[in-house]
This record gives structure tokens, C-alpha cells and sequence, in this order.
């Protein structure tokens, strides 16, 4: 009786009609209204401030900024830059898809207008658009591998997901990685497609295509946007090898499994060659098989790779056709991957050198100042705090139940499935992730691409707990009768499904604060960074070049004419791109990695200029960067901030390969049973240009408490070395008994050093710089000595002041300089005349004010040079010109 009133219960429910398939995209649709919120609408107020729009720190948003400018006006993108890595210029690696998509999308919002204003807004939005389209091809790839439940719970995922794909899909942050994320995604989810329709697909049923025009379009549409995403980026060429892994795995399974793998290399051969057509356009010859910069490379890959994938579909063919052992067609494969390696090889060696290179790229970690890029650096490295680059990205209730470690639980259960059902889709899904978890763990800004992963394996894993719980029980009957979901669903599979959505509601909790946190704090560069460019956009001579222009690439071994007006502005690489696109400067290094050069290895650049213990040594530096062109103008400004002086300044010396310890470090003073460390600065680390210019505004400096210390070094057992201090260290109060600890300490066997305590303070005597003077600086203060955020100084061939007194008299000259902050320091040089009476000192500020056609310093003497020698002063006054033109001042 029970059982029959259970199956007349299930027939009426079943009877009740169901609410349309369709409202599962209600949900898709409030997903993203979310993602709109969290990604434009949260940060909205941190990018559109009045009429500017402020892009992301992070400087390639301003950069692809100028490109999508430059081609919006001229309907031509460009592909070589001279106006960066001054003065050589470089070769464009960036892809054209994001600047032809935002010019193109701009004329449309613009109704055909011209305002650059327009621009700015579309490229703002860009990467919202991409991150919230996401959603579309993360649904369906889950819905494909684990039905609707799978589906919904991964496009919820890729909204709320923190790190690398959220914060480079949010307003403001217009780089390229979005369009990465989406169009890999959207390739992705046509392959599958693909795969799974087209099964029944060989050379044979392509004689009739009617029967086989659904796969046919799949693979047409997967190679559009395969290439299209390798246009975005030029090493995206990384997915062609996901497939080609996927599709010859797959080709052997289903050998192996009695079926032929004909489709598969079809397929693949298809969507790879319109892949190529996709790319070919973009492709220039003269950067031969460039890995990084769009080449030969990109095309011939993807050519190889689909005749590869035909060869496949052949050796299928004939397999089956007559008939052969299934064991023969790996080895066939093997044979055909073999006799192409050989041939490439033979034939064009630079193509297999940049395969191996990228390898090595993706796999190896990052060595020298390589190493130093935050970004670059692998996902599990400490960042500080205790805190892992996959706590960051994935973040969990506890560090256990991060969705990384979930996504791997929900891999090993597709493998599982793919195991008992052997599905092309399931393979490349498998393929897809492993390939980019690799990546990920070897460098932290693969995140972006593997958040989607786990987002869909943590989608899969859910779908699979729903279906335990009951879930799709109780869906069925809402869906029917709402009413009836108490009479028609038992108590304890309504309590066990509101478990398990608990569950979910909770694991993703911190990714939704994660992400919020970051849209809500995400912001522009550093206002004192802002700032100081733009003063020095409005207050510097206009070096020649317009940034919106387009400009072609000299030809192989001669370089970029530039006009004598042209010059560079050197500072750390990081700020490259902001002093060229806020600026409109020449920035002499950039985030291209370019310029940096090496003091170890000779190569002259921002690394060797700014470590430079010598004025000389600069000099020297600044003139190497071209020597047909004045020193004052391959680098006529040099704009430092406290972070090169400090916190980045590891940065600086990794690039030269020279041991932070040479300028800073800890010593362990012995206090009890354990030793303290205590931060100390060494007497090179003041001798640096970064340190004299930015501390010391460029004057000659007196020892500022000193530190005397005895040391020895030690190893602990673990081999840690140590550098351990022996006797108390002496504050000296006189160079006698600083000289007489020095000398005691030696005797006694230690080693011995003069150091400060402070990176401000300098422990020695610090010579004046000649060519340099402060010309502006921001308004944040961050040392007590009043040194502000940014300073910018230029450099000048500076007034020669010559005059006569007796032979080894010391000569000193000052001057009170005011900046544009009000802050009050002496500039000070001074020298000793020589055997026949005569001294010569180089100053680089005039006592007079700017002139036409040079800069407009608000930074500047408040009176005339005072020149003492042997207690007698006068008064120097010395002109603009003879700043800028060398004169000489005779006294």
C-alpha cells in the first residue's frame, strides 16, 4: 500500500509541468549584475575622478592605454616604440587584439567621433567586460562535464575569485590578461564542443558536409579564437600545446578503445589553420623566430601544428582501413613526432631554440633581478606574514579548504571519470588544468589562467555533492510546485541539501570579501608619482616626439633618428611607462625589462647608474647609452623615489648581480643566550647615486653618527652565516677614538666597519655632485630630515667657477636652496687647490631664474653662492646659461 501511494506521489509530481529550462540564466543573469557591482561599480569612484579616468598601478594599463589612443587616431596600430628604452627605442611584444578592441569599440560608443575622452572610458571598462563575459564560456564548459549544477557553481566561482583574476579584470586594470582569460576560456569551451560533436566526423563523412556541419563550424570558430587569443598575447601559443597534448592522448585512447581518432586531427588540423589565418596578419619577418615579440613564430607553429594533427587524422585512417594491430598506431605517432622534430630541427634551428626557450620560460624558476619581479615568483613563496601567493589568489575559511587544494580533490575525480568513460572533453579539461597549474606554481601571475580551472573543478566536484545530497531531487519539485517541497521531499534530504549549499555559501565567503576588499581599495598610481610627472610634463622642454604618433622601426643595424631636441629621463624601471604615457618623456628604462642594464657585466643602464659610487662612474654610465649623443641628453632628468633608495633597492643591486650585503644587512649583536639582529647600512650603500641624490639632494655630506663595529662571521649549524658582533660598538665622539677602536679591533683579529643605523644618516664623508640639482619634489615627507616621496632632479654640464689661493688651501662653496615643498637645505662643495694655487669647482644650480627653452624649476637658490677659502668669503653669482652650457666663472 505504502509503495503505492509513494509511485502515485511520484507521478502526480512528475505530471506537474516544469518551469522552463530557461531560468537557470535568471541565475547566470544576477551572476553578472554581481560581477558588474564587484568589478566597475564598487571601484568606480577610484578611477573616474572628475573628468580623468585613472587607470591601474600597475603601468601596462597606461601603456595599452597609449596604444589603443594611438591606433583610435590613426587607424594604424604601432609596432615599434622609440619614444621608450631612450635612446634606442623597442620593438612591441604587446598583442594588437586589446588596442584594435578598444579603438574599435570606441568609435562605436563615440558614433564615429574622435575624443580621446571616449577612449579612456572604453579601455576603463574593457576588462570588466571581459571578466564579467567569462562567465558565459565558464557556465557551459561546466555544464558539459558536470551538468547545470557543475555549471552555475563555476561561473560563480570566476566572479568572485580573488588575486590575479579578479584584480586584472577590474575597472581600470586595461591590460591584457583579460582578454587572455576569455578568449582561452571561450577556445576552450569550442573544442569541447567540438570534440563532442563531432565524433562521427572522418574524411569520409566530409565527402557529404551537411551531415557534418555542426563540428566543422565548432572547429572553425575554436581556431577564430585561438588566434584571436594568441593575438592578445604572443605567447599564447602555450594552448596550441594543450590541444595537440590532448588530441594525440586522446587519438591512442580511442585507438586502443576500437574507435578511430579521425575527428580528433581533423578538428585540430581545422581550427589550427584558421588559428594561423588569425595570426598571420601581425606577423613580421624581421623579428625572425621571436619567442616574446610577434614573428615567424607564432604562424609557424600553429602551421605545424596543424599539419601534425592531419598526419594524425591520416595514420588513423589507414590504421582502420587495413585493418592493423591498434599497438601500431602509437608507435606510428611517435614515428611521425619524430621525423618532424628531425626536420625542424635540420631545417629551422631557431624555431626549436625558441620552443626550448619557452620552456624554459614557463617551467624554470626566475634567477637575478628576475627573480625580484613579484609577479614572476611562485605561487607557494612566502610574501610575508605567513601568507602564500595561493592564499591570496584562493582563499579559504582555513588554509585547508582554499579551493586550490579543492580543485585538486575535483581533478583526481575527473581523471576518474575520464578513466571509465575515456571523453575527449573530459581529457583536454584534465590537460587544460595540469598544464596551468604547472605554470602557476613556477610563476604567480598564471593565476589568472588557472583560476578558471579551479573554478570548473571545484564546480565538478560540487555538482557531484549535490547529487549525493539530493539536490536535484528537490530542484525538480521547486521547479514543478514550489508549494509542495515539504510533502513531496523527505525531511533529511532538505536538511542534508541546505548542508551542502551552506557548505559552498561558506567556502566561497572569503573570496567574495577577498574581491570586494580589492575593488573597493583598488587604486591609480602613487599621487606623488602623478604628480611629479606631470610637473614635469608641464615644466620640461618638449623633447620632438608625440606619443600618438606612429612611428616605423629603422632598419636591422641602424638606429631611430632621433631630432637634437630629444632626450631621456632615467629612473627605475618600474615607473618607465608612467614618465612616458602621463609625461610624454622618454623613460631610458621601462617594464619591457629594458635598460636596466649591468654594473657587473658592463652593460650600462638604470641599475649601474644608480649604484654608481662615483660621480665619474655615472657620468660614464649616462654617456655609454649612446655615445654620439651629449651624456645631458641620453639622460637630461633622473627622478628617484624613497622605494629605489630602499625598499626596491635589493631590486636594484639583483639586476647587477651584486650581494645586497655589499650595502645593507643585519648584524647579530650577542644579548643573553641569543642574538638580536640589527639593520645596519654600510659606507657603499652612501656612495651610491640613489642614496646621495635622494637623501642627500646631490651636497656633500659630513659623517652623521657613526657606528663603529667589530665582527666576526660565523656559521650556525644549520650553514646559516652570520655576521656577529664582538665587542660593544663604539659611538665615536673624535677620529682619534674612532681610529683607536679600529686599530684595537684589528689587532685583536675582527673585522672591522663604520655604519649608520639609519639609511638617511650617512656614517662617512660623502663628495658633492656636480651634474645634478633638484628641480621639484612631491609633497610627501618620509624622513624626519624632511625628504619627500619623489624627487626630480636634472642633469646639467653645470657652471666651472676657477680661482687661485695658496697651494693646499680648502675651498668651500655653498648655497641655500628653497624647493617647491618650502624645505630649506645648504648645498654644499667644496676642494683643495693645488700645487700651483689653482681650484676648479662644477655647480649645478644658477642663482638666476629659468630661461626660455629650458626648465621651469620651482626648486632653487634663495641667494648667491657664498665661495670661502682660508676663512675669507665672497659672493658667486652664476647664470642659467653658463648651468646649461658649462661657462666659466672666474673668481
Amino acid at each position: 500500500m505504502d509503495m503505492k501511494k509513494d509511485k502515485d506521489s511520484k507521478d502526480k509530481k512528475q505530471s506537474r509541468k516544469r518551469l522552463p529550462e530557461r531560468y537557470w540564466y535568471v541565475g547566470l543573469g544576477l551572476l553578472f549584475l554581481l560581477s558588474i557591482y564587484l568589478r566597475a561599480v564598487v571601484p568606480f569612484r577610484n578611477v573616474f575622478i572628475g573628468d580623468a579616468v585613472r587607470f591601474s598601478s600597475e603601468s601596462d594599463a597606461w601603456y595599452h592605454m597609449m596604444l589603443a589612443k594611438t591606433t583610435f587616431l590613426h587607424w594604424q596600430r604601432p609596432w615599434f616604440d622609440p619614444l621608450t628604452n631612450f635612446p634606442n627605442g623597442t620593438p612591441l611584444h604587446f598583442g594588437p587584439f586589446l588596442s584594435w578592441g578598444v579603438a574599435l569599440l570606441s568609435k562605436i560608443v563615440g558614433l564615429g567621433g574622435s575624443d580621446l575622452h571616449t577612449v579612456d572610458v572604453v579601455g576603463a571598462f574593457w576588462p570588466v567586460i571581459m571578466g564579467s563575459l567569462l562567465i558565459l564560456p565558464v557556465y557551459y564548459i561546466g555544464k558539459e562535464i558536470g551538468g547545470r549544477g557543475c555549471g552555475i557553481t563555476a561561473a560563480a566561482l570566476s566572479v568572485v575569485l580573488p588575486g590575479q583574476l579578479f584584480s586584472r579584470t577590474v575597472l581600470g586594470f586595461t591590460d591584457h590578461h583579460s582578454s587572455e582569460i576569455l578568449l582561452s576560456t571561450l577556445s576552450m569551451l569550442l573544442f569541447i564542443l567540438a570534440f563532442r560533436s563531432g565524433r562521427l566526423l572522418s574524411f569520409r563523412t566530409l565527402r557529404d558536409l551537411s551531415s557534418v556541419r555542426r563540428p566543422l563550424i565548432l572547429a572553425v570558430l575554436a581556431g577564430i579564437a585561438l588566434g584571436l587569443y594568441v593575438d592578445a598575447w604572443s605567447m599564447g601559443i602555450l594552448f596550441e600545446g594543450i590541444l595537440l597534448i590532448a588530441i594525440t592522448i586522446q587519438s591512442v585512447v580511442e585507438h586502443y578503445r576500437g574507435r578511430s581518432g579521425e575527428y580528433l586531427g581533423i578538428i585540430g588540423a581545422i581550427s589550427l589553420f584558421f588559428a594561423f589565418l588569425m595570426v598571420i596578419p601581425f606577423a613580421h619577418s624581421y623579428n625572425r623566430f621571436s619567442l616574446i615579440q610577434y614573428s615567424l613564430f607564432q604562424p609557424s607553429m600553429l602551421l605545424l601544428g596543424s599539419i601534425f594533427c592531419f598526419e594524425m587524422a591520416v595514420a588513423s585512417r589507414e590504421v582502420s582501413r587495413r585493418g592493423l594491430s591498434r599497438a601500431l598506431y602509437p608507435g606510428s605517432i611517435a614515428a611521425v613526432i619524430v621525423v618532424d622534430l628531425i626536420i625542424v630541427v635540420l631545417a629551422v634551428p631557431e624555431l626549436f631554440n625558441a620552443v626550448v626557450y619557452g620552456l624554459k620560460t614557463y617551467l624554470l624558476p626566475r634567477t637575478g633581478g628576475a627573480a625580484t619581479v613579484a609577479e614572476l615568483s611562485p605561487i607557494y613563496m612566502d610574501l610575508g606574514r605567513g601568507v602564500t601567493g595561493i592564499d591570496e589568489n584562493f582563499p579559504g575559511v582555513i588554509r585547508i579548504l582554499s579551493p586550490f587544494y579543492i580543485a585538486i580533490i575535483g581533478l583526481g575525480m575527473l581523471v576518474y571519470r575520464y578513466v571509465r568513460d575515456s571523453k575527449a572533453p573530459y581529457l583536454l579539461i584534465i590537460v587544460w588544468s595540469i598544464v596551468t597549474l604547472i605554470i602557476t606554481l613556477a610563476a604567480n601571475r598564471s593565476a589568472y589562467y588557472y583560476a578558471v580551472n579551479v573554478a570548473l573543478l571545484c564546480g565538478y566536484l560540487a555538482s557531484l555533492v549535490y547529487a549525493r545530497a539530493g539536490f536535484w531531487e528537490i530542484e525538480d519539485v521547486l521547479a514543478r510546485s514550489p508549494s509542495n517541497l515539504t510533502r513531496d521531499v523527505r525531511p533529511e534530504r532538505l536538511a542534508s541539501a541546505a548542508a551542502v549549499i551552506l557548505i559552498v555559501i561558506i567556502l566561497a565567503y572569503p573570496s567574495v570579501i577577498s574581491s570586494h576588499a580589492i575593488a573597493r581599495y583598488s587604486v591609480g598610481p602613487n599621487q606623488d608619482w602623478v604628480s611629479s610627472i606631470e610637473w614635469l610634463r608641464n615644466n620640461t622642454p618638449y623633447p620632438g616626439l608625440d606619443i600618438y604618433n606612429v612611428y616605423e622601426r629603422p632598419p636591422e643595424g641602424q638606429y631611430f633618428q632621433y631630432p637634437e631636441t630629444a632626450y631621456g629621463v632615467m629612473s627605475w624601471w618600474d615607473y618607465g611607462h608612467l614618465i612616458e604615457t602621463i609625461g610624454h618623456r622618454y623613460p631610458n628604462a621601462n617594464p619591457f625589462q629594458e635598460g636596466i642594464g649591468s654594473k657587473t657585466a658592463g652593460i650600462p643602464g638604470s641599475s649601474p647608474f644608480f649604484l654608481s659610487e662615483s660621480e665619474s662612474e655615472a657620468e660614464d654610465v649616462l654617456t655609454r647609452l649612446n655615445e654620439s649623443r651629449s651624456p645631458y641628453l641620453n639622460a637630461r632628468y633622473i627622478m628617484t623615489d624613497v622605494e629605489m633608495a630602499v625598499t626596491k633597492f635589493h631590486a636594484i643591486a639583483a639586476w647587477s648581480s651584486i650581494p645586497l650585503t655589499r650595502y645593507t644587512g643585519a648584524v647579530y649583536q650577542p644579548q643573553a643566550d641569543s642574538l638580536v639582529p640589527i639593520q645596519v647600512w654600510m659606507p657603499e650603500y652612501f656612495r651610491t647615486m640613489v642614496a646621495r641624490l635622494h637623501f642627500f639632494d646631490g651636497s656633500e655630506v659630513e659623517p652623521q653618527d657613526p657606528v663603529a663595529i667589530a665582527y666576526t662571521r660565523v656559521t650556525m649549524p644549520d650553514g646559516t652565516p652570520l655576521t656577529v658582533i664582538t665587542k660593544s660598538p663604539l659611538i665615536p665622539k673624535s677620529e682619534g677614538e674612532l681610529e683607536s677602536f679600529i686599530n684595537e679591533s684589528l689587532s685583536e683579529g675582527y673585522n672591522v666597519s663604520v655604519v649608520s643605523r639609519s639609511f638617511a644618516r650617512s656614517p662617512v664623508y660623502v663628495e658633492a655632485l656636480q651634474h645634478y640639482r633638484l628641480v621639484h619634489e612631491s609633497t610627501t615627507q618620509v624622513t624626519s630630515e624632511g625628504n619627500r616621496y619623489v624627487k626630480t632632479f636634472e642633469h646639467v654640464p653645470g657652471a666651472v667657477i676657477k680661482g687661485r689661493a695658496s697651494p693646499g688651501s680648502r675651498v668651500v662653496i655653498e648655497v641655500p636652496i628653497m624647493t617647491n615643498q618650502k624645505r630649506l637645505f645648504i648645498y654644499r662643495q667644496s676642494n683643495v687647490t693645488d700645487s700651483n694655487g689653482e681650484f676648479v669647482l662644477v655647480v649645478p644650480y644658477s642663482t638666476e631664474g629659468p630661461v626660455v627653452g629650458g626648465t621651469n624649476f620651482d626648486t632653487a637658490p634663495i641667494g648667491a653662492y657664498r665661495l670661502t677659502v682660508n676663512g675669507t668669503s665672497r659672493e658667486v653669482r652664476v647664470s642659467e646659461n653658463d648651468v646649461l652650457g658649462g661657462g666659466i666663472v672666474e673668481v
